[in-house]
């Protein structure tokens, strides 16, 4: 996890802020440690750098041991074909000089497919899955720079409102248990005009 990604991040039961608890030096990318809320009430592990706020075991177990297996399949750099680029603009309407040094939210991120595109387009984006797929992604595409991933669910976001300019969401909500909730946590993510 990059220290960056602290400012955003909020406990997911309490909103509070997270302090960070870590047994080593490199204090700019962290491989393991804790996030704490507050009112020290709610710790939450990062392991392998990731953020976790979800049980190790979930309702996801099946996508995450999908993408981990076939990890590269959708990814425009292992094809060698535009077809995750071609839908993510397509879908989303945006153009890529827009992304720019922009925070995007990615939820539902799976293996990286999208997240990639965003990332070539220049973005900072923050890739959040409730499975395992997380760490398929983070695999795929740790050598970006501006990629930070977080295993964390669409229905207790643990990110502080009102921070991504940017939000998506392709081909997930009609997986999640209750679509209409998913749909209403995304658009609080969003910045005023975002």
């Amino acid at each position: 996890m990059k220290t960056e990604l602290l400012e955003l991040l909020r406990c997911p039961e309490t909103g509070q802020r997270l302090t960070l608890e870590i047994n080593e030096d490199n204090t700019q990318d962290i491989e393991s440690g804790w996030l704490i809320s507050e009112d020290g009430q709610h710790r939450y592990p990062i392991s392998n750098n990731i953020p976790r706020f979800v049980p190790q075991s979930n309702y996801a177990d099946n996508f995450g041991l999908q993408w981990n297996h076939f990890r590269q399949t959708q990814l425009d750099s292992y094809s060698g074909h535009p077809i995750s680029a071609n839908r993510f603009w397509k879908a989303t309407g945006w153009l890529p000089e827009a992304l720019k040094d922009q925070w995007v939210l990615d939820v539902g991120c799976g293996a990286g497919r999208f997240a990639e595109v965003a990332l070539k387009a220049g973005a900072k984006v923050v890739a959040l899955d409730y499975s395992s797929a997380v760490d398929a992604c983070y695999a795929n595409l740790k050598h970006h720079p501006n990629l930070h991933i977080v295993q964390g669910d669409i229905y207790a976001l643990p990110f502080e409102p009102g921070n991504f300019q940017f939000v998506y969401s392709l081909g997930v909500l009609q997986h999640t248990p209750n679509v209409a909730a998913a749909f209403a946590a995304l658009p609080p993510m969003l910045k005023g005009g975002g």
